[in-house]
């Protein structure tokens, strides 16, 4: 093991591995950036090429590439040395142990469901009138190829059937979170059923969970997703990351929009920097992941009322990290997908002229209430005090604390208070 493990280092560069998660500045001999374990504002991470070993200053952490996937994936040993192996196309020897580790088997057991439910979108005739829904809603062939997608067929064991066969217990399938055990009896069947499929990778680009878009009925949840598991941990994932993160590094912006479907047209329209927080408000976690590649961030969530509930609860918390946050108001369409799919131009336009998301608040809130009247002034004190005190930089604060006092003809020192 310890050979393969050297040529594993050999093959694998620690810079560029470390580089796609996080932006390196050369700095002389190494390379630095803010550490992705602890937060600062003065880069204290430092990686060495020649050496290949990296260290922070700031937390102490450091080691080699094995200590940094398993650090910053939150993986032990044996998950590690499998990604690296995969990635420095080294075969790993299947009698030892780690390899086959409880989270390795189930990535196994996940990205083979990935892949069978790939091969029946592209390939089965039960998928004739999925293939053409995709068409019907634009969406590419490269597209299908890039996210993975599949479609689970209508059948309550068509899935347990195939893994079964395959190798795996039927208690791993239930531990992926792609079986439900039965209320009555004993006995198991397929969570997703009759779904178009889109796999949720992780940085690695392994398959943690999935999200199943219900198709031709109107029974049942639209979307449903991989309950928690032991690879599957939705606060700690977004949709599409593994897929646009070297855009979002190269264009220093992160787009943010609400699910799959907006995810996929985005991209195929060229704005290969949009991920999608599948529904839910941004966590503390997923907005620290997103700080590793840049600190813009734009938000086009959908523009009902959930989606503008949504996309507050993640500005507030994106801008409590001190992130640079913008707003997309959508041209037209209610979310942003069926906006750059009727026009891509309209959406690049919307995209330029996103506005910062203090001003964007200030005209939203000023719009709606008559700033003359004392009660209103009182509600408008109310609704921009409560974004501008979650504001994480004190200078930035107290701009926009003037900035109210001002448009409002009150005492700063009354809204201080």
């Amino acid at each position: 093991m310890s050979q393969e493990i050297e040529e594993i280092k050999a093959k694998v560069d620690l810079i560029d591995f470390i580089g796609s998660y996080i932006k390196l500045t050369p700095a002389g001999v190494n390379y630095k950036a803010p550490c992705p374990f602890h937060n600062e504002k003065t880069p204290s991470f430092m990686a060495n090429k020649a050496k290949q070993i990296w260290k922070c200053f700031g937390c102490n952490e450091g080691g080699d590439i094995f200590t940094f996937l398993m650090k910053i994936e939150g993986l032990e040993f044996p998950e590690a040395l499998k990604i690296l192996a995969q990635r420095a196309g080294v075969t790993l020897s299947r009698s030892n142990p780690e390899v086959s580790s409880k989270k390795n088997r189930l990535h196994d057991l996940t990205d083979l469901t990935a892949r069978y439910w790939h091969k029946i979108l592209l390939e089965s005739s039960q998928a004739e009138k999925v293939r053409e829904y995709l068409k019907q809603r634009n969406v590419s062939d490269d597209a299908i190829e890039d996210f993975k997608i599949g479609y689970a067929v209508e059948s309550w064991d068509n899935l347990i059937d195939f893994l079964t066969k395959k190798g795996f217990g039927i208690e791993e399938v239930f531990s992926a979170g792609l079986a439900v055990r039965k209320e009555k009896g004993s006995g198991f069947y397929d969570r997703f059923r009759n779904r178009l499929m889109f796999p949720i990778l992780d940085l690695s680009g392994q398959a943690d969970g999935f999200g199943g878009r219900i198709l031709f009925t109107e029974e049942g949840a639209k979307y449903i997703n991989t309950p928690q598991t032991e690879i599957y941990n939705k606060s700690l994932i977004l949709y599409g990351l593994y897929q646009a993160k070297e855009a979002i590094r190269r264009q220093d912006s992160c787009i943010l929009v609400e699910g799959y479907m907006d995810v996929i047209p985005l991209h195929q329209a060229g704005f290969k920097n949009a991920v999608a927080i599948s529904g839910t408000a941004l966590t503390l976690e997923q907005i620290r992941i997103l700080k590793r590649y840049t600190d813009n961030l734009v938000i086009a969530l959908d523009m009902d009322a959930a989606g503008r509930m949504a996309a507050e609860r993640s500005i507030d918390l994106a801008l409590s990290e001190e992130m640079n946050v913008k707003a997309i108001r959508l041209p037209h369409g209610k979310d942003p997908g069926e906006c750059v799919a009727k026009s891509p131009e309209d959406f690049r336009r919307a995209l330029t002229e996103a506005q910062p998301v203090m001003d964007y608040f200030f005209d939203e809130t000023f719009n709606k209430y008559d700033s003359s009247l004392p009660e209103n002034k009182k509600m408008i004190a109310k609704i921009l005090l409560n974004k501008i005190v979650r504001l994480g930089n004190l200078i930035e604060r107290d701009f926009w604390l003037k900035e109210l006092a001002f448009k409002l003809n009150v005492s700063e020192t009354v809204l201080r208070e």
